[in-house]
């Protein structure tokens, strides 16, 4: 678009060249200005000035005014001609005005005859444009023949051809019509149920007084408009139980069945209409069958009896509606409606268990391995790395062996076992041994680095290379150590470590000293566990007296009061405890006892296990990732029987499984060990060794 000042700015520069202009350079450089008078309220649309040589057609200029230019300014809009200099002297001036853009319908035009010769004097020009848009909606009014713009109506700006059609008697869109393709038929609906009578209507923009709806010309039509359930009747309607021809067909309460018919027996009922009509009902709801729910899973118990509730007699507490299809109702990660996921139990009870056990990775079983099995090797402490590997076990004898990834074997170095060729393709047992210790916990850091700990206070370090064994003993006063936990912080290794004199000692590794007591309990302690060094448990008791079991916390190493039990002690010791999570922790002793703690101080003894065998280990599931998971909070546990078995306690109970293999679970079970991701590993006499999943 060309603006008036930039063809002052053109004709600035041709003077300022630096030869000298020819007179006919400078004559065409002359120009007369032109005043076009427009209407004032022509804010929107193009005024456009063409400036065409008489003597040859072809040569021609435009300029134009846009929108923009003219909501700024008011008439007269001030043009100026010019020509070219091999333009004749002669110049038709064209000025047209346009709606809406330069492109939109032209409203008007004048046109001027102009002489450029520059001889003589020239007065100015003035033209004038009949542009009104009285009502500014951006469309000039229609001014006949042929003149003008497409405003129909130019005194209401809702009337121009951008507007939207609306039932008002008027034309709106400038179409020509009126109302055009809008419904202005009433027909009046005096019982308000949405179908009038017809066919009479009565014709309106908006709707006449009374109950008048716009409906289709074709009907159908009201049955009844007026009278006792009338709003009931009409065509289209769904029939209802109620004794009215609903629908219109002169059939009353068809489709249902018959009323006053015995149903519900078992709470007294008979058949009647339903309150809404849409069905025939029993006057008393059917029974309610509810089965108890321990584990609040949603599916009760499959072996339990239904307990029958009506009407409105509540259901007891701990019980669910209909479902009864959990297998194992004290174990929330089972259950009819649950889908089967590896963690070796029968999630969907159907029965199998990991029923895809291929895409487990493998089921519960014994490792059978050439390092690891025979009565030689009595394996006491199992540890895995923190993500699972590799995983070490120790024992007895200066028994150790290690497996470094799923699929590999157990690498052997055991004190005493044979380096040679192995029948099974394990690689020889290394020579690089701890020593002939009788090995008993034991803890594995980030990089795969194991620390033992034995009878006699005795410690090694074992990276699982070539690097020689680092043994040695503590340096204060210690007997068996019973339990080991470590941790890694700020590149300092910390590992704490029980004995059975009740002494919790604190070793960090490479520091000066190495070995400090933290305390020296009254009581003898078997286990150590905690998540972080600011918060440790122990667990432990005493045969002698009325101590029995015992447990006490050190938070920041700061000991606390021994821990209360409920609801009473049993016989003999806590030999073992877990920490799952900051709150919950598990604890397992002698004669088949187990308890949970509350978070503080107080450690609740858990219903009877079954067994009076003496547990000797336990673990706890908390899958920090997924805190809805359903084995969260469970603690798993093996015995040290003669039969040893794993159990599993939940918040609820006693749950079933996993289930070691019977031929191979006939000896003692001493330790096991669970990764982040639920993987169990289980250690016992003989050389068994349990892992799941083990393909």
């Amino acid at each position: 678009m060309i603006r008036v000042g930039i063809l002052a700015v053109a004709s600035l520069m041709v003077l300022g060249g630096c030869s000298v202009p020819s007179l006919e350079a400078l004559r065409a450089e002359r120009g007369v200005p032109i005043s076009v008078n427009y209407t004032p309220s022509f804010k929107t649309g193009c005024i456009v000035m063409r400036t065409q040589d008489e003597a040859k057609a072809t040569n021609s200029t435009e300029q134009s005014i846009g929108s923009d230019s003219l909501a700024r300014q008011s008439p007269p809009l001030v043009l100026k001609v010019l020509r070219k200099a091999d333009w004749g002297a002669l110049v038709k001036v064209t000025i047209r005005a346009h709606e809406q853009t330069c492109e939109g319908k032209e409203v008007d035009r004048a046109e001027v005859p102009v002489d450029l010769s520059g001889e003589g004097s020239q007065q100015p020009l003035s033209v004038t444009l009949n542009t009104p848009d009285e009502d500014g909606d951006g469309y000039v009014a229609v001014l006949g023949d042929g003149k003008g713009g497409t405003d129909c109506d130019d005194r209401d700006r809702t009337r121009n051809p951008a507007a939207v059609e609306v039932c008002d008697n008027k034309d709106n869109n400038c179409d020509g019509s009126a109302d055009e393709g809008l419904n202005t038929s009433w027909y009046l609906d005096e019982d308000g149920d949405g179908v009038p009578r017809g066919p009479d209507f009565v014709s309106s923009c908006t709707s006449p007084s009374g109950n008048y709806i716009q409906y289709p010309a074709a009907g159908p039509f009201d049955c009844r408009d007026f009278g006792l359930d009338a709003a009931k009747m009409f065509p289209g309607n769904s029939e209802k139980c109620d004794n009215v021809d609903n629908n219109c067909n002169n059939i009353v309460d068809e489709g249902y069945a018959a009323t006053g018919e015995t149903c519900n027996s078992e709470c007294g009922g008979m058949t009647v209409c339903s309150g809404d009509g849409n069905a025939v009902v029993c006057s008393r709801d059917p029974g309610r069958y509810y089965y108890r729910d321990v584990d609040g899973d949603g599916d009760g118990d499959l072996s339990a009896t239904a307990v029958l509730k009506c009407e409105s007699q509540p259901p007891d507490p701990g019980y669910v509606l209909s479902n009864h299809g959990d297998c194992d109702d004290v174990d929330p990660a089972a259950s009819s409606s649950r889908a089967e996921v590896c963690d070796a139990i029968d999630n969907n009870c159907d029965g199998l268990v990991d029923n895809t056990a291929v895409s487990c990775g493998g089921t519960l079983k014994d490792v059978v391995n050439h390092h690891v099995g025979g009565n030689t090797h009595d394996w006491r402490t199992v540890s895995t790395g923190p993500n699972g590997y590799p995983v070490w076990i120790a024992g007895r004898g200066g028994k150790l062996a290690v497996r470094r990834t799923a699929s590999g074997k157990f690498e052997s170095f055991s004190f005493g076992d044979a380096t040679g060729t192995t029948p099974d393709g394990s690689l020889p047992a290394s020579s690089n041994n701890c020593g002939n210790t009788n090995w008993t916990v034991s803890w594995v850091n980030s990089t795969g680095v194991v620390f033992l700990g034995g009878e006699g206070g005795m410690l090694a370090i074992h990276a699982g290379n070539t690097a020689p064994c680092g043994t040695g003993a503590l340096t204060v006063p210690s007997d068996n150590l019973t339990g080991m936990v470590g941790f890694e912080t700020g590149g300092e290794t910390t590992i704490y470590i029980t004995d059975t004199a009740g002494r919790l000692i604190k070793w960090v590794v490479g520091g000066n000293p190495q070995h400090s007591l933290v305390h020296d309990n009254n009581i003898n302690v078997y286990g150590v566990h905690g998540l972080s060094e600011s918060l440790l448990l122990v667990s432990g008791g005493n045969t002698a007296g009325d101590i029995g079991q015992a447990f006490q916390s050190y938070t920041s190493g700061t000991p606390s009061s021994l821990h209360a039990t409920l609801p009473d002690n049993g016989d003999g010791t806590a030999n073992a405890v877990w920490m799952g999570k900051t709150d919950k922790a598990c604890a397992v002793g002698d004669d088949g006892l187990a308890w949970r703690w509350d978070g503080a101080t107080t450690w609740h003894r858990a219903e009877s296990s079954g067994t009076t065998s003496d547990f000797s280990s336990v673990v706890m599931r908390y899958d920090a990732q997924n805190t809805s998971n359903p084995l969260n909070d469970q603690c798993y546990i093996v015995d040290k029987g003669a039969n040893g078995k794993l159990r599993r306690l939940t918040p609820f109970g006693w749950a079933k499984g996993p289930d070691l293999p019977s031929n191979r679970a006939n000896v003692p079970l001493r330790d096991i060990a669970i990764t982040a991701t639920g993987e169990l590993w289980i250690v016992g006499d003989d050389g068994r060794v349990f892992h799941y999943p083990e393909p």
